[in-house]
């Protein structure tokens, strides 16, 4: 039964322990070796990079803005160490009953769940009800009780209220994350299930996955962040950090006529994509803001660097 996609739903474990970062940052450079970067290396897949920085910001970058130095080091073994033990590491996520899930959280999803009676047995899209997983029947009592405003308790009150609705289909789309175990099987957990406070943490890029649902490159972008800001987040949950967009366009800077700035950028109410760092030319970083403001429409200015001279 694919409630999110081929995945299961939540179980509760014991506690886990937060994952551990580098002992030292790591200076980063862009293709130009121009603009650099004091960060610790957080993950990484074929296209992008997540680092953090000294004070706990996350920034991600496209792999090929880098300088051919560091586009090597992430082949290295001691970047796919650090990788494994931070986005690998098993992650701890309050639900809103206080029953906790232990697994890292790897993806968005979307699914549609639909529950009839046909020939006599509640079915819940092509399976049986009394076939699924006790942990499928339990999370299905949940998720009806929350939709449908009532008491679901057990197995005999699911089935008089699927009874009652006289053979008529009932499908939910149901939204929230894919968490993965340490045994590799991945669970389905719809938002509406999580406490408040990791609600916060867990859909602030939401509405930028579902705008993106059909381009593959840009879902695997969402899906490293989301790693990303999960791991963080477990790490220090005094923090509820997106991870900035790196945008290191650097242009030939001219001696003595114009500086590269590292602009700041959050994004405007409404707007659903992450925060950006973008790089631009300006003779000073009113001039340097207003370039970067120009280029990324529905975005607002935060603090500025100056990366070279």
């Amino acid at each position: 039964m694919n409630m999110f996609r081929s995945v299961q739903f939540f179980v509760v474990f014991p506690l886990v322990g937060f994952f551990a970062a580098p002992a030292s940052a790591r200076q980063w450079k862009d293709v130009t070796g121009r603009y650099t970067l004091e960060a610790d290396l957080v993950g990484f897949d074929d296209e992008m990079v997540v680092l953090q920085r000294e004070n706990k910001e996350l920034g991600s970058c496209p792999i090929d803005q880098l300088s051919e130095e560091d586009r090597a080091y992430l082949k290295s073994k001691e970047a796919l160490e650090i990788h494994d033990a931070n986005l690998g590491k098993l992650q701890t996520w309050t639900m809103a009953s206080g029953l906790k899930v232990i697994g890292k959280v790897v993806d968005y999803a979307r699914r549609e769940v639909t529950v009839q009676r046909r020939r006599g047995k509640t079915y819940v899209n092509d399976t049986v009800y009394g076939n699924l997983p006790d942990v499928y029947q339990t999370m299905l009592l949940r998720v009806v009780a929350i939709l449908e405003s009532m008491e679901v308790p057990d197995k005999d009150s699911l089935e008089k209220w699927v009874r009652g609705l006289r053979g008529l289909p009932r499908t939910y789309t149901l939204e929230g994350v894919i968490i993965e175990l340490e045994n590799g099987d991945e669970y389905g957990v719809p938002f509406f299930l999580f406490s408040e406070q990791d609600q916060k943490v867990l859909k602030p890029g939401w509405e930028a996955w579902l705008k993106d649902r059909e381009d593959i490159e840009q879902q695997n972008e969402h899906s490293l962040r989301l790693q990303s800001q999960a791991a963080a987040y477990q790490q220090d949950q005094q923090l509820q950090r997106q991870v900035a967009l790196m945008s290191l366009n650097m242009q030939a800077i001219q001696a003595g006529l114009t500086s590269a700035w590292e602009v700041t950028l959050y994004p405007a109410r409404g707007n659903p994509s992450p925060p950006r760092w973008v790089v631009t030319m300006g003779r000073n970083s009113e001039i340097a803001t207003q370039a970067a403001l120009r280029q990324n429409p529905g975005y607002v200015s935060g603090p500025v660097r100056r990366v070279s001279r």
